[in-house]
């Protein structure tokens, strides 16, 4: 593999003439490396702001969905919360009327009312009076009676001096 016209006498001439156009000098290589090594830099770091950019996009979605969550347990619990109040607003509204009527109708003077039960209780304390006055009266002739009675007896029988009463009388 001689070339005619030279005559070199270092047979890896050719190989050094080869090599020198075979490999890329040290400057091109270290830039070649540099640019793939930030070409892959830059594609990592990409795909890192992707994967953050759809990490940000899935917790916003999940943070408005917790929003809208709340939201609409807020709104049940407010109108739980209305139900409730209007419920027990309406109880106390019709508690408060019947016991207006009832008021009404005991002293409204009905046969059932108040005033007829109050004037009928006054009749019967009425009638208790006269019956106990007449009661008291007979029991006052009654013990007059007994009296006379167990007087005239004992005088009677002697036990009382002419002049004496029954309260006069001793066993001394």
């Amino acid at each position: 593999m001689r070339r005619k016209g030279k005559h070199n006498d270092n047979p890896f001439a050719d190989m050094v003439e080869m090599s020198e156009s075979f490999l890329p000098d040290e400057r091109s290589e270290s830039a070649r490396e540099t640019a793939i090594d930030l070409r892959d830099r830059v594609a990592k770091l990409e795909s890192q702001i992707q994967a953050q950019y759809s990490a940000m996009a899935a917790y916003a979605t999940i943070a408005q969905q917790s929003v809208d969550a709340a939201k609409v347990e807020a709104r049940h619990d407010i109108d739980r919360s209305q139900s409730t109040l209007i419920g027990l607003v309406e109880r106390v509204r019709r508690e408060c009327q019947d016991s207006i009527q009832g008021v009404e109708v005991r002293l409204g003077g009905g046969p059932e009312g108040d005033a007829a039960r109050m004037s009928a209780m006054e009749m019967r304390m009425a009638t208790l009076e006269s019956l106990l006055t007449t009661t008291l009266d007979t029991q006052r002739q009654l013990m007059e009676t007994v009296q006379l009675l167990m007087q005239e007896r004992m005088q009677r029988e002697g036990w009382l001096v002419s002049s004496g009463s029954a309260d006069e009388l001793s066993l001394r």
